[in-house]
């Protein structure tokens, strides 16, 4: 894989904290890659879910998440955002979220994880319209990254009061 071959060969600093979707196909992808490289490093493994790091909002029923005790159940080592309810209440499965918004919810997450996480380098495992959304969110021109790509992003994030 991509991710160990730069751990283990190139020197690329392991995150000191791992966020994920939780979207179970985030949640396993996160295990996928981090769990075997924290393992190897006897670093703990224990990615935190993020509520609104999630993929854009459809009518499509991929994007609704599993419960809190579901989750919990197939991912003990995971930990839980503060306020993660037990069911899915951001989708509704009944309208799409715009682009703007979608962008304005991983602002608030981006803002969140930075403004608690004194870390210097942290991984996150979303999906790809999230990385688009993100993109726009960090003031980057957006484009389309493509399934099961691995993206890295350097952003300096500075205290504006």
């Amino acid at each position: 894989m991509f991710f160990t071959h730069a751990v283990q060969n190139d020197h690329i600093p392991l995150p000191a904290s791992l966020y994920t979707s939780p979207l179970a196909r985030c949640l396993q992808t996160t295990s996928l890659v981090y769990s075997p490289l924290f393992s190897s490093h006897s670093t703990p493994f224990h990615p935190v879910i993020k509520e609104r790091l999630r993929e854009r909002l459809t009518d499509h029923t991929c994007d609704r998440r599993s419960s809190r005790a579901w989750i919990a159940a197939n991912f003990p080592e995971y930990v839980f955002e503060e306020g993660f309810t037990e069911e899915d209440e951001l989708w509704t499965g009944g309208r799409w979220e715009t682009v703007e918004e979608h962008v304005a919810r991983k602002q608030v997450v981006l803002e969140d994880i930075f403004g608690e996480d004194e870390n210097m380098f942290v991984g996150l495992t979303v999906h790809s319209y999230a990385i688009s959304a993100i993109l726009r969110a960090v003031g980057l021109p957006e484009f389309r990254v493509s399934e099961g790509s691995c993206f890295a992003l350097l952003v300096r994030g500075e205290r504006v009061d």
